[in-house]
């Protein structure tokens, strides 16, 4: 199999490139000398990955986290490239879901030959008519503030993910959510709305147990308001995935929903891309993926 990796040198606070180097010659011993480019600027690993398309690859693997697996996928989805990853970003979720956490289990994935077809959500801004693919989480609300927190202090590497919460939480606002979805319309008061293709998000915490990424539907998880004492207690219940069967959230499954809000922030696959509206729809059957134990 002839593969590209597209690498991110400042994924994990810098430590991508020492670790590609460590890593490079274990991979070339073990599956062959392959090509690789590191990414200078953001979006850069969307133009990589569409020359990777053009330029007879079989695969094109993400080395670094989930932003760049993000980028990566909006240069391929929809091609047959196969798509994997090696996972050295602070948060680096989507791993998780797929079995592969290390460098170990992508070298074992690619000797199994395990791949799935998966489907992947497209997102489309309709106030400035940009659409964009994420393979992990959408988030609506809450979750977006965090993850600007974050992105502004990547220094602090996972833990800007709890200080995050509670720097956001000293000015959290709930708002009455309107969207449509397979089953019809809603209306729901919420701090937070998930839109899970994968499970977990924020560095490990599972926010969508139940996900899938090759069942044909979204997850959506929209969050009861509640005092910020009680959501500081029900943290724990969010690293658990348990805030479901707790009755934390409001719950149901569908191949597509419209957020008709405006205003509100967005981000996606750990990066903050814009504001509602916005537009999702799960693309089946649209990109594979090699995975590793799932």
């Amino acid at each position: 199999m002839r593969m590209f990796f597209i690498i991110n040198p400042v994924a994990g606070r810098g430590k991508t490139v020492k670790n590609w180097q460590i890593y490079m010659d274990k991979i070339f011993s073990d599956i062959g000398r392959q090509d690789f480019a590191y990414t200078e600027y953001s979006g850069h690993a969307t133009e990589l990955a569409r020359s990777a398309v053009k330029g007879g690859y079989d695969a094109v693997i993400s080395v670094g986290g989930d932003g760049t697996l993000n980028e990566v996928v909006n240069g391929i989805a929809g091609s047959d490239l196969i798509l994997s990853m090696i996972p050295l970003g602070t948060g680096s979720d989507f791993g998780k879901t797929i079995g592969i956490r290390n460098l170990e289990d992508f070298l074992s994935a690619v000797k199994s030959g395990r791949t799935i077809i998966a489907d992947i959500p497209l997102a489309y801004f309709p106030e400035r008519g940009e659409k964009r693919y994420f393979i992990n989480i959408l988030e609506v609300g809450f979750g977006a503030e965090v993850m600007s927190f974050v992105n502004r202090h990547k220094a602090l590497g996972r833990y800007s993910f709890i200080l995050g919460i509670f720097s956001t939480l000293s000015r959290m606002e709930k708002f009455n959510l309107y969207a449509t979805y397979d089953s019809g319309d809603i209306e729901q008061e919420t701090i937070e709305a998930i839109i899970a293709n994968g499970r977990y998000f924020g560095g490990g915490m599972l926010a969508s147990p139940g996900s899938s990424i090759d069942d044909g539907l979204l997850d959506v998880h929209i969050l009861k308001p509640v005092s910020r004492f009680s959501t500081i207690f029900q943290l724990r219940h969010l690293l658990s995935g348990k805030y479901i069967e707790k009755g934390y959230s409001l719950d149901f499954s569908t191949s597509k929903i419209r957020i008709k809000n405006a205003g509100i922030p967005v981000e996606m696959d750990g990066e903050v891309v814009g504001k509602t509206p916005v537009e999702i729809d799960l693309m089946k059957n649209h990109l594979r993926i090699i995975t590793g134990n799932i």
